[in-house]
C-alpha cells in the first residue's frame, strides 16, 4: 500500500458524495424503478434455472426468488417515491414483510394482490431471508430440517405476479 494513500472499502466505495448534487445522480433516480425491475426480473429468471424436484431444499433457488422479489418491491417502492434515502433503505433493511407493508400502504393492491396462503409464506420465506439462512449455512436449523422452509413454487409464482404487475410501470420511467 502506498503510502499517504488510505485504501477504500466497497462500502466507501459505492458511496456517492452526499454533498453534490450531479445530473448523474438525478438521471440514476429516475431510472432506479427500471433499473431495479430489470435485475428482479433477472434474479428471478436464474431461480427459476436452478429448479430441481429432486432436491427439496436447494438454499441458492430460495435466495434468488427472495432476493427478486426484494428487488421488485424495491422496484415499486421506487416508483411510488419511497425508500429513496440511505436511512429508509436501513430502516426496512431486507425484511420482505417490511417492504411488502410499506408496498401495500402506497398502493401495490392497485397492480397486484396476494391472498393469505401467499402472504403467509412471504413471511415465512423473510425470516430465512432476513436472518441470511439462503446465504449461509445455519447448522440448528440445517438439523431440524428446515421446518419452516416456505414453498419455492409459490414464491416463484408470487414474485411473477409482482413482476407481470409493475412491469409496464416501471420500464415506462426509463
Amino acid at each position: 500500500m502506498r503510502s499517504g494513500r488510505r485504501r477504500r472499502t466497497p462500502t466507501q466505495a459505492k458511496r456517492l458524495p452526499r454533498d453534490r448534487k450531479t445530473a448523474a445522480g438525478a438521471v440514476r433516480l429516475r431510472l432506479a424503478p427500471a433499473s431495479l425491475y430489470v435485475y428482479a426480473a433477472d434474479f428471478l429468471k436464474a431461480a427459476k434455472l436452478t429448479r430441481s424436484p429432486n432436491r427439496p431444499f436447494r438454499p441458492a433457488q430460495f435466495y434468488l426468488v427472495c432476493h427478486a422479489f426484494e428487488l421488485g418491491l424495491r422496484a415499486f417502492l421506487s416508483l411510488r417515491g419511497g425508500l429513496l434515502s440511505d436511512a429508509a433503505r436501513r430502516a426496512m433493511g431486507h425484511d420482505l414483510g417490511r417492504l411488502l407493508s410499506k408496498a401495500h400502504s402506497l398502493g401495490l393492491d392497485e397492480l397486484v394482490q396476494f391472498d393469505s396462503a401467499e402472504v403467509a409464506e412471504i413471511s415465512k420465506a423473510s425470516v430465512y431471508y432476513t436472518h441470511k439462512v439462503f446465504e449461509y449455512p445455519a447448522l440448528a436449523v440445517a438439523l431440524r430440517g428446515h421446518p419452516q422452509r416456505p414453498d419455492v413454487d409459490l414464491l416463484l409464482a408470487v414474485v411473477e405476479e409482482l413482476l407481470s404487475a409493475i412491469r409496464r410501470p416501471c420500464l415506462a420511467q426509463a
